[in-house]
């Protein structure tokens, strides 16, 4: 059975997200050279707050972005 057949057998919209976030992930790292700096920053910065435990779940971070895109 290849990838995308057992992609089609998920039905977990959460489990399918977190799939698609590395997928994308994995895309962004392969391109790294395509980023500007301050997006190659906020990586960066990102991976440092990973690594500290500096967290959000799904739920908050995505309430977060709502309230970033009202400013």
């Amino acid at each position: 059975m290849n990838v995308k057949e057992r992609l089609d057998d998920i039905h977990d919209p959460q489990l399918l997200d977190e799939l698609l976030n590395a997928v994308n992930l994995e895309h962004e790292i392969e391109h790294i050279d395509q980023l500007s700096d301050p997006e190659k920053a906020a990586i960066d910065e990102g991976i440092s707050d990973a690594d500290a435990g500096s967290l959000h779940s799904n739920s908050e971070a995505s309430q977060l972005v709502r309230e970033w895109l009202k400013k």
